[in-house]
């Protein structure tokens, strides 16, 4: 067996556990361990097949085909979207070259001499007689270097890889440029070892530059992954926003009409009463019932009255003490959706949180809104149990077990408040929760 031939082999199984690492997360097709196993026989018996290796050029060829011929064989195994397994090849390709050129550095750097893997493109014959002390040592490091690699790679990129929704690439353009750069560095690689193997110097240089190329690449891709995922958030809060953009103009007119009805109501009750032997406390009674529906809150802005009347409706059914003041005035910067918006996923996060407080005496949610000179203040503090965890971002993170679908009404706040230019902080302690927002109504959005 030749050394290429011997390369061959090796690279297959390097690019195949490179491609599981990056892959292994996906949708997987039925009876994937044997579509996998039958993939990796079918490459092994590509790689097998004599092609001409008498120069750089051709070496490249062969190499970029056997990993071009991996991409039916992940097609095969995953059920996925073809630009989806791309994105995984190239990301395990990049993850192979990168330990490849990590291996050839410290392989050089410890014989103070040419890379052994670089002999390794030789149509020569291997004596495996010749083997010794040294060629295991070799081999160690060589195992060494692509476990340390791969681990690396898993663990700070490929662990971001989910598939389904999150692997749509939207920047085709992008993803292209970083394929082009990709293929621009093995292929410039290749040729610049060939010419620079027994250059120490310009060698050692050339695997740290590359090694740098294949990071740089790693990270572009998966910044687009980042990226996708920011957008898909904000997709979610824009939406929620449309909804409750529809919300509010049903709110309001079942909020009217509720209120005209109760009025009727109410004459219609004196009526019913007059003359009959109902005593004043009984009428007194009727009218209570009656009013629950009609307490609308009136703080001068429509859209935070009608926010405001609905969640204090919640909040008298769960027996939560809610207690208000507003100077609705003071938000007239905003639009009415947003204010319904804001206020209304406020008051869902902290209905939410009282209502799990078991005594009922202790249920309570306050919430101030006040303006001075160009700045307006919004203060909601509310009881709650349990604990609280909060993320890098100063948000607190769900405690629900969904949590794609669930800790967008926080998102959904903060969102608001930097459409404004507003400072949020939140705190949690002593069984209170306290969120503070702070906008300059002057410089706020319009």
């Amino acid at each position: 067996m030749t050394y290429i031939a011997f390369y061959k082999f090796l690279f297959i199984i390097e690019l195949s556990a490179a491609e599981f690492l990056f892959t292994f997360r996906l949708k997987k097709r039925r009876l994937y361990p044997l579509r996998l196993a039958a993939g990796i026989i079918v490459l092994l018996g590509f790689a097998a097949i004599p092609i001409p290796t008498d120069t750089v050029y051709f070496t490249c060829a062969e190499f970029l085909l056997l990993f071009g011929l991996s991409l039916p064989v992940l097609m095969l195994c995953y059920d996925e979207s073809f630009l989806g397994i791309l994105f995984c090849a190239m990301a395990a390709y990049t993850c192979q070259h990168f330990a490849y050129e990590l291996t050839n550095l410290v392989t050089s750097l410890v014989e103070r001499g040419t890379s052994p893997l670089l002999g390794m493109y030789s149509s020569a014959a291997i004596d495996f007689s010749a083997m010794d002390k040294s060629t295991l040592f070799s081999a160690a490091l060589y195992l060494a270097c692509y476990v340390a690699s791969y681990w690396l790679a898993f663990g700070v990129f490929g662990r971001r890889i989910r598939g389904g929704e999150d692997m749509k690439i939207r920047n085709l353009a992008l993803f292209a440029l970083i394929g082009a750069g990709l293929l621009a560095d093995i292929v410039i690689s290749s040729i610049v070892t060939y010419y620079l193997a027994d250059d120490f110097a310009g060698a050692t240089l050339n695997y740290a530059t590359n090694l740098l190329c294949c990071m740089l690449i790693l990270a572009c891709q998966f910044g687009q992954l980042s990226t996708r995922a920011a957008e898909r958030e904000l997709d979610v809060v824009r939406h929620m926003w449309q909804q409750d953009k529809e919300q509010y103009g049903i709110a309001r007119s079942n909020i009217d009409l509720i209120n005209i009805k109760c009025h009727d109501m109410r004459h219609k009750v004196r009526e019913l009463t007059a003359g009959k032997s109902l005593s004043d406390e009984e009428i007194a009674e009727i009218e209570r019932s009656i009013s629950v529906y009609d307490s609308a809150m009136e703080t001068g802005n429509e859209a935070l009255d009608v926010i405001l009347t609905e969640k204090s409706l919640r909040c008298g059914g769960s027996g939560i003490r809610f207690t208000c003041m507003a100077d609705g005035g003071a938000l007239s910067f905003m639009s009415d959706t947003d204010i319904y918006s804001l206020f209304g996923n406020i008051m869902d996060n902290a209905i939410e949180a009282a209502e799990k407080v078991p005594d009922e005496d202790g249920r309570t949610i306050e919430l101030k809104v006040s303006g001075a000179r160009s700045f307006v203040s919004v203060t909601a503090a509310n009881s709650y149990v349990g604990e609280i965890k909060f993320g890098s971002d100063g948000l607190p993170v769900t405690t629900k077990a969904e949590k794609d679908y669930h800790g967008f009404g926080v998102k959904s706040i903060a969102y608001l408040v930097e459409k404004y230019g507003g400072n949020l902080s939140i705190e949690a302690e002593n069984g209170v929760f306290e969120l503070n927002i702070l906008f300059n109504a002057d410089g706020s959005a319009e």
